[in-house]
Order: C-alpha cells, then sequence, then structure tokens
C-alpha cells in the first residue's frame, strides 16, 4: 500500500513540476474615443494589438494581469492613412516619452520614433495601416500599465 501510494505522489509530483507557458496576456482598454480591438500573437513571441475600430484622437491603456510577464514585443496596428503623432509611457516612467511622428520630409515621406531622446528608427509608410512598435525598454522596469495617445491627421 505504501509503494501505491509513493508511487502516485511521485506522478502527481511529476505532473506538477512540468513546464507551463509564460502567460504574456495582455488586455487594452480605451480611455478617450471609441476603439476595438483584436490581440493575438505571432510567431515571434510578439503581441499584435489590431485596432479594427477607432477614433482620431484617442487614448488607451495596455495591462500586464497580474501574474503574468510582458510579450518580448508588442505593436499596435492602427488603421489610419497617415498619423499625426503618437506617444506612450509607462505608470512607472512618465517622464521618457515613446514617441512616433510624422515627419513631412517632401521628398520622402517618413515616420520617425524615438524614446528618451535618442532617435530608433525611421520608417517609410508603404502600407493601409500604421504599426507601431513599442521599445523593448519601456518593460525593462515591469510596469503595470502603459499609456498610449494618439492624434490621426487634423491638418494636410
Amino acid at each position: 500500500m505504501k509503494s501505491i501510494l509513493l508511487i502516485a505522489i511521485t506522478l502527481f509530483c511529476l505532473g506538477c513540476s512540468s513546464s507551463d507557458e509564460v502567460n504574456t496576456d495582455v488586455r487594452y482598454e480605451a480611455v478617450k474615443g471609441f476603439h476595438k480591438v483584436e490581440t493575438s500573437d505571432t510567431l515571434d513571441h510578439e503581441k499584435l494589438i489590431v485596432f479594427t475600430e477607432i477614433s482620431d484622437i484617442g487614448k488607451g491603456t495596455i495591462t500586464r494581469p497580474e501574474g503574468h510577464v510582458w510579450p518580448e514585443e508588442i505593436t499596435l496596428r492602427m488603421p489610419f492613412d497617415r498619423l499625426e503623432g503618437f506617444k506612450a509611457y509607462s505608470n512607472t516612467d512618465k517622464k521618457n516619452l515613446f514617441e512616433q511622428f510624422y515627419s513631412s520630409n517632401p521628398r520622402q515621406p517618413q515616420y520617425v520614433s524615438t524614446f528618451k531622446g535618442s532617435e530608433l528608427k525611421t520608417s517609410v509608410k508603404d502600407l493601409p495601416y500604421i504599426d507601431i512598435q513599442l521599445p523593448k525598454e519601456m518593460f525593462l522596469d515591469n510596469p503595470k500599465l502603459i499609456y498610449v495617445e494618439w492624434v490621426n491627421v487634423y491638418r494636410i
């Protein structure tokens, strides 16, 4: 009887020690404006937040639920032809903004992304949507919230 009980306890403990997947789910909530989003994971461990409906001026929050970890990358996909400006910051660092803005260079219109005053990348827009990849450095101090704000084109 003891050996059966010992085997049962061993099997139970082995089942408990199996490696569970790390939960990288995030939640998006609209703060200003009307938005509908769908979240998905890419093969590169990236979290993609796709706006299926969006207002021209908006604010929202991306929340890491308790016990979860931030994904390796978060990209927001916004269905705009041109976005005037975008900024993001965390609840642990509201001074250092991530910004992406439209640079109206007549020879090559492009988007410039900056974080903590340094240029991260420049991208040319050639798709019917805008992808905004949040910098990994925003997640280093493991914030609970990421705030995002944007303004669609309001001048031509």
